[in-house]
């Protein structure tokens, strides 16, 4: 009987045994499938235990890095998808993949910042290219008259520019008067206030700009300077820009555009690019001007020549038919004296 009881004690206990060490494996069971999923790079979802033991603890924190590793997941999915707004902030200062995706973000933050660089200046070098084209194109066509030349030019300037008003002043020397600034062409200006305007060397931002031969660039423009007109009234541009035009250190012209935004770096550029061909233009189309005045002139002085020569020759026929009718009235009174002695 004694024997019966010990046996049946000391089975009681192996499975009291077996359950105790089962009941201390599950925890540890279920933290290996957790593992083995983030060794495979799957990211679980489990809630932790309420055990305030070293399991509970080492679920709790198995959870936390869980946590971050989705955070750190869905802020590299946002940079691979070129959106670099997210943010992230490290768990501690030894978070060394923090740090690595930090510094990812940064580099690529700083290569699409180049590579949008790079791509605004090849825009804005075909822009430039083109426009060059354009306009080489219309100063071929308006050559021969300065006056269309100015107009079609700032016409399609403030087009192109998307500026809103603009004129071409072009240098006029007359005998020994200094020279003047002209308004030949304008596109958008108030023409009541600028038609026939002039500016002399030195006087006012246009006088200034052929003196010092050199760009301005005013982003605050005086006080009364300049308004633009448009269907809501009229509005103080923002932006002024005066480009002289000039050809082997002759101040020939100066264009001046006037634009409710900003006049970006690269369109002054290529005004300044345009400047040098409309040099070369203005500088031929007068040459044309000057040779068309003086065929002008050699034509009324042939002209004349020939009308003088026309009116010497008539004068000297009229003095030759005089001088026979003479002979013969002179012959004629001799044949009169020599009859009368005849007939003494």
């Amino acid at each position: 009987m004694v024997t019966l009881v010990s046996g049946s004690g000391l089975i009681v206990s192996i499975l009291l045994g077996v359950i105790h060490v089962y009941w201390l494996k599950k925890p540890l069971f279920r933290l290996s499938r957790l593992v083995n999923q983030l060794t495979r790079g799957k990211l679980p979802v489990f809630s932790p235990s309420k055990s305030t033991d070293e399991i509970g603890d080492l679920e709790r924190n198995l959870v936390k890095l869980v946590e971050n590793l989705r955070s750190l997941s869905r802020f590299a999915r946002s940079m691979a998808s070129d959106d670099f707004t997210g943010s992230y902030e490290k768990l501690s200062a030894d978070d060394e993949l923090g740090e690595a995706l930090l510094s990812l973000k940064g580099s690529l933050v700083a290569s699409q910042k180049v590579s949008e660089s790079k791509r605004r200046d090849e825009e804005n070098r075909a822009w430039t290219a083109n426009g060059l084209a354009k306009f080489s194109k219309l100063f071929r066509e308006a050559e021969d008259d300065l006056q269309v030349l100015s107009r079609e030019l700032m016409r399609e300037l403030v087009a192109y520019t998307e500026a809103d008003v603009g004129a071409l002043f072009i240098t006029s020397v007359t005998g020994i008067e200094k020279p003047v600034l002209k308004l030949t062409g304008s596109y958008a200006f108030d023409r009541e206030k600028f038609i026939e305007q002039s500016y002399e060397f030195g006087e006012g931002l246009v006088g200034r700009a052929a003196m010092e031969m050199d760009i301005i660039y005013i982003s605050d423009l005086p006080s009364g300077y300049l308004k633009i007109r448009s269907g809501l009234g009229e509005e103080v541009p923002s932006s002024l820009l005066l480009i002289p035009v000039i050809l082997d250190g002759n101040v020939l012209g100066v264009i001046e555009l006037a634009s409710l935004g900003e006049i970006p770096a690269y369109q002054a550029a290529f005004i300044q690019q345009l400047a040098d061909a409309l040099a070369s233009t203005i500088s031929k189309v007068k040459a044309n001007l000057t040779n068309r005045e003086l065929l002008e002139q050699s034509r009324k002085q042939a002209e004349e020549l020939a009308s003088q020569e026309l009116v010497s020759r008539l004068n000297l026929e009229k003095l030759e038919r005089a001088q026979q009718a003479y002979l013969l009235k002179e012959e004629k009174l001799q044949k009169e004296i020599d009859r009368l002695k005849r007939n003494a």
